[in-house]
């Protein structure tokens, strides 16, 4: 292994574990502002009524959101790409452009609704009736768009990226502790964009989400753990 691999490895790995510290932060950012009611950030009136502390807590929780759930993945995707390229061929291609495609999807709706809440909610605080109406719904139309829209999109893209690559994987000899909560990740975002077709089943969406925050950040800092101990071995086995 050489010293290009021993440093892709390395930045790969700490990527991985940040990545997971800082979705676990973006969770608990969620739920300090929500408690558990995810509704609420798609409430215009409720969302710029807020006080300014739990407004600050929100725009925590779409940072943490961009360093957690997003930005990191560019890293994760591009190192599986280019150690699997040659076996995964074509698939590997597209699954490193499905994975890309995700993190765009991401960050578009998360720096949306990061950027404009303190000025929504300004004009709302400041405003005429009419100004607070059109506020309301301006806010409302950004986080449909982006937590039912963006983010719904993400289903198909990160189901076949975790498809490819845990078939890689595998074939790599990597254990059930990476391999179960990818593939549990994997379908849960796909059920979820199906069930997104269904205003009846938002229970289920319900789930499939908490299931994806709390399995998908995990996963992160596993596959950052083990990636680093396996390139030990392989180095000290030199």
């Amino acid at each position: 292994m050489n010293s290009n691999s021993n440093e892709a490895v390395r930045v790969t790995a700490w990527a991985a574990i940040l990545g997971g510290l800082f979705a676990y932060l973006n969770v608990g950012f969620m739920l300090m502002v929500t408690h558990g009611d995810m509704t609420v950030t798609l409430d215009g009136a409720q969302m710029l009524s807020l006080p300014e502390q739990l407004r600050q807590y929100f725009r925590l929780s779409m940072f943490a959101d961009l360093l957690g759930f997003y930005l990191p993945l560019l890293v994760i995707g591009g190192y599986l790409w280019r150690a699997f390229r040659d076996q995964a061929g074509a698939l590997g291609d597209v699954a490193a452009l499905a994975i890309a495609t995700y993190v765009v999807l991401g960050v578009v709706g998360a720096g949306l609704q990061l950027s404009v809440l303190n000025t929504l909610a300004a004009l709302h605080q400041s405003g005429s009736p009419a100004v607070q109406a059109a506020a309301e719904v301006t806010w409302t139309s950004i986080a449909v768009g982006s937590q039912r829209g963006l983010w719904w999109c993400e289903g198909p893209v990160v189901l076949f990226w975790g498809l490819v690559v845990g078939s890689q994987l595998k074939h790599a000899g990597w254990g059930a502790s990476i391999l179960l909560p990818l593939k549990i990740v994997g379908w849960c975002f796909g059920l979820y964009f199906i069930a997104g077709f269904f205003p009846q089943l938002d229970a289920l969406t319900n789930v499939l989400l908490v299931i994806v925050v709390l399995i998908f950040p995990f996963w992160m800092m596993l596959f950052g753990v083990q990636l680093r101990r396996r390139s030990l071995r392989l180095a000290l086995g030199a």
